[in-house]
């Protein structure tokens, strides 16, 4: 649905901690790297930043704590709107 809004992207699965080496080659290839967080604390962030020396304003968390699968229309909105407001700054 990204790509209709003329939107290219990659993703990674996390799936263990410690992260292994691909996770922070993940995220020193991409520009932006975008945690989708289902907690309220945005903990995968903090972590991301503390074990991988990732720098804050790479990582932008879209938050959803509601204990209900996260709709693929929040994740479009969250980047979409995000990419718009970097484009005007």
């Amino acid at each position: 649905r990204l790509q209709a809004h003329g939107i290219e992207i990659d993703y990674l699965r996390l799936r263990a901690f410690p992260f292994g080496s691909e996770v922070e080659h993940f995220i020193r290839n991409h520009r932006i790297v975008f945690v989708l967080e289902q907690n309220r604390d945005a903990q995968m962030r903090g972590l991301l930043m503390l074990e991988l020396d990732a720098l804050p304003d790479k990582l932008v968390s879209i938050l959803h704590y509601n204990g209900l699968p996260v709709p693929s229309d929040q994740v479009v909105e969250a980047v979409s709107s995000h990419l718009q407001q970097e484009a005007v700054a």
